[in-house]
């Protein structure tokens, strides 16, 4: 008798021509680099003695307890109480031992030991076959506001399985529950004040903050920036020569849209394209006066009144251009269903288009707003709880989280991006079997 499998499987979104992905994890090892998981095409090693390939799990080291008590600090109380400090971190502790996503393992994948010293079990193996110097596509990925990157290990592992080099990076800036610190530390997320002490430096601030670990982290995986002992890890050594610097492209969830919008923003020429998962490009505190595009930047204008010391210009960037770049905005129903937000998204999008129009060799920004689904349908939460209980939960995975993905890979991989190459890879690896129907229901017709 056949066993239905207890747990959605992800193999359906692992497509793609390379057979095994290697995962690095990267610590913070300096002030300006943040933690960087890095996925990236691989082959087992030729060896007289070849490693044991362990799969990566979906957290760094199998942290399940240390990524539950970052949300416990954000949801039940804060991590300098006695409450936490007596009663939820051990019931945190107790509880990692028996979740389900501690027993999981990304599909496809091979966990690279951190330390540059210790053997691999594979090396970087790129997809062309002509062994091309700087033919090779790098995605910059940023997560999104209390996540960590490791809920977005799918759709990375989803990208790298077609040839791309993925990092995902762990913002320092207190927007993530917890992330750990170069002093061995960690910090956790940071409340907004709340009453007559809100003030809307802190998300301007954050967001400029993470912007540049986003650009760091793009010099530094180039090679442009060194610093920190694991700059010359053997797998980097292999992949740095690879990347082409003119095929970098911005990506995030969330947060993390908006993050590497304005990352784009201020240095335009750095980046290929973008993809924003879910973007948040809007902030509504009316309560306390302030309404806003976010980030500023990325829309042309100023810093709302009262930001800033009462300086409404960024501190980041001076032109007014905004986001000039192709980008390609993917959105929940959820998200399209507020309306001062989707229509943020719509006019970054438009702008975006209006600055290119006399540009013919620059492609049409697209939106798509996927039916029936969520924000968190974004992230791999799906895959890490039994069927059973997400079917108590109501109806967490409206479409699921398979088919979430499934269409932001499509989406991805058909988006006229600016090469030549890309343009031709794009069409080659989009599935042809999509459903056409789900790929008419995502047009927005509103969007001009």
């Amino acid at each position: 008798m056949k066993v239905a499998p207890l747990f959605h499987a992800p193999q359906r979104l692992l497509v793609g021509d390379a057979p095994l992905i290697g995962v690095l994890d990267l610590p913070s090892s300096n002030q300006e680099r943040p933690p960087i998981r890095l996925f990236f095409p691989a082959a087992t090693t030729v060896a007289p003695k070849p490693c044991r390939v362990k799969q990566a799990r979906y957290f760094v080291n199998n942290r399940v307890s240390y990524v539950l008590q970052g949300f416990a600090h954000i949801a039940l109380a804060r991590h300098t109480t006695k409450l936490y400090r007596f009663l939820i971190r051990p019931l945190m502790w107790l509880v990692s031992l028996f979740f389900p996503v501690r027993f999981l393992k990304i599909p496809d994948t091979a966990l690279v030991p951190t330390k540059k010293d210790v053997s691999s079990p594979v090396e970087y193996s790129p997809l062309n076959s002509s062994n091309e110097i700087k033919s090779q596509s790098l995605i910059m990925f940023s997560h999104g506001l209390t996540g960590t990157g490791e809920e977005n290990s799918l759709f990375c592992t989803a990208l790298a399985k077609r040839g791309y080099v993925v990092a995902c990076i762990h913002h320092r800036d207190g927007s993530s529950s917890r992330v750990p610190m170069p002093d061995g530390t960690c910090k956790f997320y940071e409340h907004l004040p709340n009453g007559d002490d809100y003030s809307p430096n802190h998300r301007l601030e954050q967001v400029s903050y993470r912007a540049k670990e986003f650009l760091y982290a793009t010099k530094w995986l180039l090679g442009e920036e060194r610093g920190g002992d694991d700059y010359d890890h053997p797998i980097l050594q292999q992949i740095r020569p690879k990347l082409d610097k003119k095929k970098v492209i911005a990506s995030g969830f969330s947060y993390g849209s908006t993050t590497c919008s304005l990352a784009a923003t201020v240095e335009p020429k750095r980046f290929q394209c973008a993809v924003f998962l879910d973007g948040w490009f809007h902030v509504d505190y009316s309560s306390k006066g302030y309404v806003y595009n976010f980030p500023p930047e990325a829309f042309g204008e100023d810093w709302p009144n009262g930001a800033n010391n009462g300086n409404v210009k960024s501190h980041m960037i001076e032109n007014k251009d905004g986001l000039t770049i192709p980008s390609i905005f993917i959105n929940s129903a959820q998200f399209a269903g507020y309306k001062q937000l989707y229509a943020a998204t719509k006019t970054l999008a438009n702008n975006i288009n209006a600055r290119n129009k006399h540009d013919t060799t620059i492609p049409e920004s697209t939106l798509h707003v996927i039916p029936d689904t969520k924000h968190q349908n974004f992230c791999d939460v799906g895959f890490w709880l039994p069927k059973v209980l997400l079917r108590r939960l109501g109806k967490l995975l409206a479409l699921g989280d398979a088919d979430v993905l499934e269409a932001s890979e499509h989406f991805v991989l058909s988006f006229p991006h600016r090469s030549r190459e890309l343009v031709s890879r794009g069409r080659a690896l989009a599935r042809p079997w999509f459903n056409e129907a789900l790929e008419a229901r995502c047009h927005d017709s509103t969007f001009k």
